[in-house]
Order: C-alpha cells, then sequence, then structure tokens
C-alpha cells in the first residue's frame, strides 16, 4: 500500500530509502518523464541515441529502462525499429473512465455498506496535494494517483487493486495532458476529494458515489484533444 511521498524521485511508496541512483534507475524515470511531459511524443518512437543524450546515460541502461516501460504500457517495442510512444485515443479514454468508474464506485460502495475504516492516509494526502505548487504537475498527477489508490486499497479488494495499479500508464498520461490543457483544476480535484472522503467517513454511500461521479466524468474538451 502507498503510504508516504517526501521521497526519493525513485523510490517507491513504502520502499527503504534509495541512497543513490543507479544508470538504469535514471534512464527509466527520465525517459518516463519525457514520454509524460510531451516530449516523446505519442506515436512517435524513442531512438536509443536520442534516449541516452536525454538522460545521460549510455545504450544499456536505457534498453533496460525501455523493456521496463514496455511492460508497464508506456511503450510499445518494435524489432529493429525500436520503441513507440503508445498512442491515446478518445476511445481509449473513453473506456479507461468506464473501467476506472466501475473500480472505483464498487471500492467506495464497500467501504460504505461494510463500515470499513477510511485511512487517515487520504487526508495527508489531500493536504499534501494543497501544499503542492501547482505548476509541479507531475506531482500533482501522482499524488491524485496515490489518492485514488488508497480508496480502492481501502476497500480491502486485492484484486481491484492490482487492476488499478495496471492502468497507471494510461491514467498518469491522461492526468498529465488534462492538467496541460487545463481541462483538470487541481483546487476542483481537491475540493472533491475532500468531498469524498467526507462522504466515506459519513458512510454516506450515494454522497460517496455522487462526488465520485462528477470526479470521473470524461471531459469533452479532453475528448476532442485526443482524437
Amino acid at each position: 500500500m502507498d503510504k508516504s511521498l517526501g521521497m526519493h524521485p525513485a523510490q517507491k511508496i513504502g520502499e527503504p530509502r534509495i541512497p543513490s541512483e543507479s544508470a538504469r534507475e535514471r534512464a527509466y524515470r527520465g525517459i518516463r518523464a519525457g514520454i509524460i511531459a510531451g516530449d516523446f511524443a505519442p506515436g512517435e518512437f524513442i531512438e536509443e541515441a536520442t534516449a541516452c543524450e536525454a538522460t545521460g546515460v549510455s545504450r544499456s541502461p536505457v534498453r533496460e529502462a525501455l523493456n521496463r516501460l514496455a511492460a508497464e504500457g508506456f511503450v510499445e517495442l518494435h524489432p529493429r525499429r525500436g520503441a513507440l510512444v503508445k498512442p491515446l485515443s478518445a476511445e481509449e479514454l473513453r473506456d479507461l473512465f468506464e473501467v476506472r468508474s466501475i473500480i472505483e464506485r464498487h471500492a467506495v460502495s464497500r467501504i460504505c455498506r461494510e463500515s470499513r475504516p477510511v485511512p487517515d492516509d487520504l487526508l495527508e494526502i489531500c493536504r499534501r496535494h494543497e501544499a503542492l505548487d501547482p505548476t509541479d504537475l507531475p506531482a500533482c498527477v501522482e499524488i491524485n494517483r496515490l489518492f485514488h489508490r488508497q480508496v480502492i486499497a481501502a476497500s480491502g479488494n486485492q484484486v481491484l487493486l492490482q487492476v488499478f495499479d495496471s492502468l497507471r500508464a494510461s491514467l498518469t498520461r491522461v492526468a498529465m495532458l488534462s492538467l496541460q490543457l487545463g481541462v483538470g483544476k487541481n483546487d476542483i480535484i481537491e475540493s472533491e476529494h475532500r468531498e469524498l472522503v467526507e462522504a466515506l467517513q459519513a458512510q454516506d454511500e450515494a454522497a460517496a458515489l455522487d462526488v465520485l461521479d462528477r470526479h470521473l466524468q470524461p471531459m469533452p474538451k479532453l475528448m476532442a484533444a485526443l482524437r
């Protein structure tokens, strides 16, 4: 379960602090950040030489990083051509929001109906989100993901959590694009997160689902940008 932020960039939630970053990790983080920021555009191939120059590491760590990104769904590996940044489409966005809604609605309903405890982490994540520099889009995207992951984890359904984690690449890129386009507003996101926590604490299933439905609506402007 994700438990904290404010750590070494390569460190996963709940893992020991990493004293130094390997070339492989630096390549992975650099290429991943380039994909999320749009420096490596959807539908384009990432050339090894370009990735090496951008991340300051040799070809071997870059290849390992690309294999890892392929496993996570950020790129597709093509023999003799390299790594293709997976494109996003309006259809994929619609499907993604539908699956995400099914997962999170079930989690919220289960929390309320079974009177499951609401993790203290949720309010802490809200506070950390509100304290972030709103121009730090990658950090805003990641902390938003952590909030929703904690809600799903609170339902106690580990399979749901695994499904949500499997969507990480697509969700991260969609969230980043949303903020870049000004479609997603951090202040609205933060407000709705707190509304959801209050509804869960009150075990008010109807109110929680209403907040969630508003929160997860596919936005026409974002859909249009992906066509």
